[in-house]
């Protein structure tokens, strides 16, 4: 069972990552959380530049930077706790976004990392995608990128599953996260030899009635799996949609617009891994929705 009692919240300061520090700040008001830390992540060669412009030492460029980080860190904490009654610690680092987050993550036992889904100077790159990739494959602990401007808690939530063991920890979290959302379980179909019926010139009703018994297989499944996670009363709806999953959890996606997708981390095989990193980078580049990752 997923618990969310302990945050890190990654941010560049930037008027994007308000998004992210307001959406840590509503989960921690949902989940009663009291342990949360906001960490920024300056370039590493900061001090070494501020030194050689002010023609002091590297220890005193470096503390100066970090004070002046560290500033700007607790007038955002500052706004957090007048606007959400929350209380969050602050943390300054050198060097690599991703490196420096999922190592301070592990310090912490962290059990969410929030980051916003843009950046500005706290990335190299102009849109976080690179470094949510990393994150999403580096990270211990599930990983939320927020792209939104939150108002409530989230009310409609989208999990892939594929009937593992990941996307069991996928949709247990998804119920964790948000008791009172609405959850819809979507499973991409893929048909195998379908396309090698069509080569052979199967009849079209053959192929029909293969395809109907594959649905009907996998719609047995997908209730075993949702009664599997006892969940109550919850509000849920069942989707089955035939394709590869990339595609299919983007395009259910753009058309009905989620506030939450939960996606699991595979980690049985590398090609298992690239699958669902795959699906993971679509979520994030290319919906409209927030992406929760699930490590395995």
């Amino acid at each position: 069972m997923h618990v969310f009692n302990r945050l890190l919240v990654a941010t560049d300061c930037s008027d994007r990552a308000e998004r992210a520090e307001a959406r840590a700040a509503l989960l921690m008001q949902e989940h009663k959380c009291d342990d949360a830390e906001l960490l920024t992540v300056r370039e590493r060669g900061e001090p070494e530049i501020l030194a050689r412009i002010m023609n002091s030492s590297i220890e005193s460029a470096t503390a100066l930077a970090t004070e002046n980080a560290g500033q700007a860190l607790a007038a955002r904490a500052e706004l957090l706790r007048e606007s959400y009654g929350v209380q969050l610690n602050c943390q300054v680092r050198f060097g690599r976004p991703a490196p420096e987050i999922v190592a301070r993550a592990d310090e912490l036992q962290a059990d969410l990392v929030v980051v916003g889904a843009h950046g500005g100077n706290f990335f190299s790159d102009v849109l976080l995608g690179n470094t949510a990739d990393k994150l999403a494959h580096l990270c211990k602990a599930p990983l939320l990128v927020v792209k939104n401007e939150p108002s409530q808690a989230y009310q409609r939530i989208l999990v892939p599953v594929d009937f593992s063991d990941d996307s069991r920890r996928a949709a247990e979290a998804a119920l964790a996260i948000a008791p009172q959302a609405q959850i819809t379980f979507l499973h991409a179909l893929e048909v195998f030899f379908e396309g090698k019926m069509h080569y052979a010139n199967v009849s079209r009703d053959i192929i029909d009635e293969y395809q109907m018994k594959a649905f009907e297989e996998a719609w047995e499944q997908l209730n075993r799996f949702i009664s599997a996670l006892d969940p109550g009363e919850r509000r849920m709806q069942r989707t089955i949609t035939f394709g590869l999953p990339g595609p299919v959890v983007r395009d259910h996606a753009k058309a009905t617009r989620p506030d939450l997708i939960v996606l699991g981390k595979h980690g049985r095989s590398r090609l298992a891994d690239m699958i669902l990193g795959s699906v993971t980078r679509d979520a994030i580049d290319q919906t409209d929705s927030d992406v929760l990752v699930i490590p395995s």
